[in-house]
């Protein structure tokens, strides 16, 4: 396990960073810690609070993880289907989007760093690593039958991330957990991999499709059991009962392209297979990185290029050979949807609240079930003997930093019209609005609208929102939220 020492790695002095909107925000242990040694703030940094206060912080958090665990179990008993005895033939765990970005690359938290995770969409980037060390350590004590992790695992596919994550993958592989990847559209041939130094950031090499599949040998594609001549993707065996096909949906060659699609190639390719497995009642799951399914329509309202270009085509294959389940990512938010049988599950983001990850868990009777996990970083920050404050009460952390950067965002925007001419709203009205806003993205991103349908449905600022209604790809994006069915998307239950 690699040590790391969260606070004192900021180098961030005076940092004018929050754009307007964002300048009330609860900045991170780090920053603040850097601020108090530049003395631009009292603030004692984190690493040297008093271990008291600490130890405090972290017996008040280890209750609230129980009372976590207890929720959860309440939901598994009283969830569709029903508390199991019987224990999984299969369990698989699938993360995604970790964004992973080697340390010496951020430049030790430089300013630029932090200023490009303040301009994001509300990844946590400013503690990937601590996610990613606590993910494996979860991935330990779980001991799935295998870990997958569907694409979009660099930042911008510099090599050096590349090969960093590649190492902290060896410890899962030490421990005889098989780890399977694909590529996502931010991992070869990237051409906005860059190092952050100081107020500057500086390009450097990406990754070509030979260099991802000769860094990632050791995680499917060494031990597949058929490879796509087309493309990187392959076929792994778990055994007779469950194949996993790992689908390459991305456009890298000539130049990468946000979109997703799958090569003619890789359709011939994988035809002999589905029907292999068809004629041998073996399940299939399917996993890209893009979307199959128009995920609610938020593919096409705020993100662009996240269904895989003509779909229907995939989408025909996987139904026709009986394929239940589609594993995906690269919207970073929590949503399923079923289409002609064939059930996608799209999993958040590895480092956007709720940073969690999937687990699919496959029964003898031919049942599939999913439930979302938040990787448990306080246990890591505690065993590890972290006394950063974000890290001891980080799920809280995560959902506020999300909440603060969806604020600033609709609080941009909202001004932005303003200037335009399009609204005339008061400050009062700004602020009601962007909280609005900024409440529905955390619960919305985490799968978890449904829990704060009846307050959503009689909150002011709804009727704000549609009163002024006006044209933007932010105010579309919320209208297509409180378009969307109201239930849990981080549960699911497949019968056979």
């Amino acid at each position: 396990m690699r040590k790391r020492k969260t606070a004192l790695a900021a180098a961030i002095a005076g940092l004018c960073l929050f754009a307007a909107g964002c300048q009330n925000q609860t900045k991170p242990a780090a920053v603040q810690s850097s601020e108090a040694e530049s003395g631009s703030e009292s603030t004692v940094p984190a690493e040297e609070e008093s271990t008291d206060g600490s130890e405090e912080t972290l017996e008040s958090q280890t209750d609230q993880e129980e009372s976590r665990d207890e929720t959860e179990e309440a939901e598994t008993e009283n969830g569709e289907e029903g508390e199991r005895e019987d224990e999984p033939l299969h369990e698989i765990v699938v993360a995604t989007d970790m964004h992973y970005l080697a340390e010496e690359l951020a430049g030790k938290r430089c300013q630029s760093f932090v200023q490009m995770t303040y301009g994001s969409d509300g990844r946590v980037l400013l503690y990937g690593w601590e996610v990613m060390d606590a993910f494996v350590e979860d991935m330990k004590e779980k001991r799935p039958d295998l870990v997958v992790l569907s694409g979009d695992l660099t930042l911008n596919g510099e090599r050096a991330s590349h090969e960093e994550l590649a190492s902290i993958l060896r410890e899962l592989d030490e421990e005889d957990i098989p780890v399977l990847v694909v590529p996502g559209n931010h991992d070869i041939n990237n051409p906005n991999a860059r190092r952050f130094s100081g107020t500057q950031s500086y390009l450097i090499e990406s990754v070509s499709p030979e260099e991802f599949a000769d860094i990632y040998a050791d995680f499917g594609y060494v031990a597949a059991d058929s490879r796509d001549p087309s493309s990187l993707s392959y076929l792994y065996k778990v055994d007779d009962s469950l194949w996993l096909l790992m689908l390459d949906s991305c456009q890298y060659d000539p130049a990468n392209l946000t979109g997703g699609m799958i090569q003619s190639g890789t359709y011939r390719w994988m035809e002999p297979i589905l029907y292999e497995a068809w004629e041998n009642d073996t399940e299939v799951i399917t996993v890209t990185h893009h979307n199959l399914l128009e995920q609610s329509g938020v593919s096409d309202a705020f993100y662009d290029d996240c269904t895989i270009e003509h779909n229907e085509e995939l989408l025909q294959m996987l139904s026709d050979n009986e394929v239940r389940l589609h594993l995906s990512g690269h919207l970073h938010l929590q949503h399923y949807m079923e289409e002609d049988g064939v059930t996608e599950v799209v999993t958040g983001s590895l480092v956007m609240a709720p940073c969690g990850y999937g687990v699919v868990e496959l029964y003898e009777d031919g049942s599939i079930t999913y439930h979302t996990q938040p990787v448990n970083v306080e246990k890591w920050a505690r065993e590890n003997s972290y006394k950063n404050r974000d890290l001891a009460d980080f799920f809280d952390y995560s959902e506020d930093f999300l909440r603060e950067i969806s604020y600033s965002h609709a609080v941009r925007d909202l001004e932005k019209q303003n200037r335009q001419g399009v609204l005339n709203l008061s400050e009062d009205e700004i602020q009601e609005m962007a909280r609005f806003y900024a409440k529905l993205c955390v619960y919305y991103y985490g799968g978890r609208l449904y829990e704060i349908q009846d307050e959503v449905e009689h909150d002011p600022a709804r009727e704000l929102w549609d009163r002024y209604q006006y044209a933007s790809d932010l105010s579309d994006f919320l209208q297509r939220i409180l378009e969307d069915d109201a239930k849990d998307f981080g549960r699911l239950y497949l019968e056979e």
